[in-house]
């Protein structure tokens, strides 16, 4: 094999690795057993915007720097900073990372080993995390060569055994706008935020692999497709087990309980050890992948003054701390400040495919504003019942209601800035 099929292999194998963290393999069962005989609806839909979407964001990224920055420093240096610190905190210290070690405990050393310790199993966790993260240029080869293959083999081994021994027979559940609400499923796992992260791992991993232009764009995008496809299939399986389920269990049964009880079900005590096995690597490589690049933005943002190492140091132990607070505190406190930022960089994304063409920095300033403005709205009408006006925006019952108010004022940027003489930052400076 040559080196270049290899390192996309690898690189790909990381990247779903890195992205099939516990909140991906919860998912589509739950959707399964809600869209019963409609499942492989649910599931394609659920993969576009969740896979799809992650696949774009590495592609909008690798064509820039291969950096957060190359995408939102249209909007301002203080803008682009703060938005790049609200990505990697939350995708880091303050929910992702800890959340990967709470998943790991509560879906699978709790029910396996009936245990409440908590605090040990943290530090276990996250020493493991450290050892396997504090040398940068080991982390893919780490992930893609040894810990993705027995993830990727223990997933098959459930979803193969789901199939030829499954819960029950799929049924019609009457769900209705099952498209849509796979869309949903998949827009709020919020991988986009991954891939920015994960993107960042994979251009320093091109650069010291000596790949640079269209040889590290190819790569990249090889990469990419070597992952959406991964996760394609085990999306697929997960769904099916979930929809088999459809006449079993109850629809109110939550997302961690119905994969526990279908694993109970098809493969008795030793499909609780088997999901220990997948939960421990699919949380373990999606907390390597984030630390080490969470550490790297935070050690540039320093200019080096705060070395890698110690940035892995500080967000494990501070990661190890918060993950003892359990996945739904973690969850309560951090999603509405993702829910604030995630169109926001949504919406950069996409202008930054158009970015040569746009010349008027206005258009991207107002357009993130504009969804920003009204996802704030969307978390504060939560709390303050007059602002629920904005849920009734096109849309919104898909989690969307910010796109119309963002493209409005994209284009009214335009309309002003072409008035104004608005130009590119790059070319103002010529």
């Amino acid at each position: 094999m040559k080196k270049q099929q290899k390192d996309i292999l690898v690189i790909g194998f990381a990247l779903f690795a890195m992205f099939f963290g516990a909140g991906n393999m919860i998912f589509p069962p739950k959707l399964g057993l809600q869209t019963g005989s409609q499942w492989a609806v649910g599931f394609l839909s659920f993969t576009f915007a969740d896979a799809g979407l992650a696949l774009l964001t590495i592609l909008a990224m690798i064509r820039g720097t291969g950096s957060l920055e190359g995408i939102t420093r249209r909007v301002g240096s203080w803008a682009s900073t703060l938005l790049g610190v609200s990505v990697f905190l939350c995708l880091g210290p303050l929910m992702a990372i800890p959340r990967t070690a709470a998943s790991t405990f509560e879906l699978g050393v709790a029910p396996l080993l009936n245990t409440e310790a908590r605090v040990p199993f943290a530090l276990v966790f996250f020493a493991l995390v450290f050892l396997l993260t504090v040398r940068p240029s080991k982390v893919i080869d780490i992930i893609g060569k040894f810990l993705t293959p027995a993830l990727y083999i223990a997933l098959l081994a459930m979803i193969v055994r789901g199939i030829t021994n499954p819960v029950g027979s799929v049924v019609d559940t009457g769900a209705s706008a099952v498209f849509a609400e796979g869309l949903k499923a998949g827009y709020q796992t919020m991988d986009m935020f991954g891939a920015i992260i994960f993107t960042v791992l994979i251009t320093a991993t091109l650069k010291e692999r000596h790949y640079e232009g269209k040889n590290a764009l190819r790569v990249t995008m090889f990469s990419g497709i070597v992952a959406a496809v991964g996760l394609t299939i085990v999306y697929g399986g997960l769904a099916y087990l979930g929809a088999t389920g459809s006449g079993v269990y109850e629809q109110s049964i939550g997302q961690t309980a119905l994969l526990i009880r279908i694993m109970e079900t098809t493969m008795g005590h030793g499909g609780l050890i088997l999901l220990a096995i997948v939960v421990a690597l699919a949380c373990l490589t999606t907390a390597i992948g984030l630390t080490s690049a969470a550490a790297s933005y935070f050690s540039g943002l320093t200019r080096g003054k705060v070395s890698y190492s110690a940035f892995v140091t500080i967000i494990c132990v501070f990661s190890a701390v918060v993950s003892n607070f359990g996945i739904d505190t973690i969850v309560s406190f951090s999603s509405p400040i993702l829910t604030v930022v995630y169109p926001a960089v949504l919406t950069l994304v996409v202008l930054s495919f158009f970015e040569k063409k746009i010349h008027n920095d206005w258009v991207f300033q107002f357009a993130t504003a504009g969804a920003f403005v009204i996802s704030l709205l969307e978390v504060l009408s939560g709390y303050i019942p007059s602002l629920d006006f904005v849920m009734k925006l096109p849309l919104s019952s898909l989690g969307f209601g910010w796109v119309l108010p963002a493209a409005i004022c994209g284009l009214l940027g335009a309309l002003l800035g072409k008035n104004r003489g608005v130009k590119r930052q790059e070319a103002a400076g010529e």
